[in-house]
Order: structure tokens, then C-alpha cells, then sequence
């Protein structure tokens, strides 16, 4: 939670299923808390990147082998001027464009990355140790 430097960490872990998606709003509630000197904006951009790939891995990742649900985690950090997010799954691995083609505002799915990307500052992918992980990344102005 937070420390003297103003920095706060929060991790869940758990099945990637719905429950979780609940406690990494719940998690986010707890960082915006323990972080208020965070713009409000920033707040919404950050919360809407983060909630947008961990609904990802909830409803598209699949298990690397053999059943049982796919272990997800989430780990928050606000380290002023910084916040960032890092969102990992032992599931299959998977394959995402990071630049995806302009989509149309209406379109009803396939924004979810550009979204991302409009929200936050850097995003990453990356497969290691058998797990997938995002990185995500936003710098507010002081």
C-alpha cells in the first residue's frame, strides 16, 4: 500500500474469471485511495487500460494445457508521476497486433487496443516463463 515516498503497490491473483475482474476494480479503488494526489483524468484513462486487458485475458485467454481455468495476476503501482500496471496469465500464449488498423467508433468489437493505446502512455506484450504479459504505463503532469 502506500509508502513515504508516495509510491502505492497492489497485487491480485486468482482464476481469470469474473471474480477478478471485481478485484482488480476493487484493487483500483484501493490505489486511487492510497494515491490521491492522482488527476482524476489520468484516473479514468489508467482504470479503463487496465480493466480493458484484464476483461481481455478473462474472456480470451485459453488454458496452455490440460483444463482448469487459466491463473491470472495484476500488479498496481502509482509511483508519482508514474502509474502502471502489469497484467500476466499462465494461459496459451497469445498473439496480439499492438498497432491494429484504425477501427471504426462504432465498430461493436476489436476496438479494445486502440482504446489501450489512446488511455496510456506505453503498452507492451510479452511471452516468458510460460506466461503472457502486458506493461502498461502513464505519466501525469504534475
Amino acid at each position: 500500500m502506500p509508502r513515504a515516498d508516495g509510491a502505492a503497490e497492489l497485487r491480485v491473483e486468482g482464476p481469470a474469471e469474473p471474480v477478478w475482474l471485481d478485484q482488480v476494480h476493487a484493487a483500483l479503488d484501493r490505489l486511487w485511495t492510497a494515491s490521491a494526489d492522482v488527476p482524476e483524468l489520468d484516473r479514468i484513462r489508467f482504470e479503463t487500460a487496465v480493466i480493458e486487458i484484464a476483461t481481455n485475458i478473462v474472456r480470451h485467454t485459453v488454458p496452455a494445457s490440460g483444463p482448469g481455468p487459466v491463473q491470472a495476476a495484476v500488479l498496481l503501482r502509482s509511483a508519482p508521476p508514474r502509474l502502471e500496471a502489469e497484467l500476466s496469465d499462465d494461459g496459451a500464449a497469445v498473439s496480439v497486433d499492438l498497432d491494429p488498423a484504425p477501427v471504426d467508433d462504432l465498430a461493436e468489437s476489436g476496438r479494445g487496443i486502440a482504446l489501450v493505446k489512446r488511455a496510456v502512455d506505453t503498452l507492451t506484450l510479452d511471452r516468458a516463463d510460460g506466461r503472457n504479459t502486458w506493461r502498461l504505463a502513464r505519466v501525469w503532469a504534475r
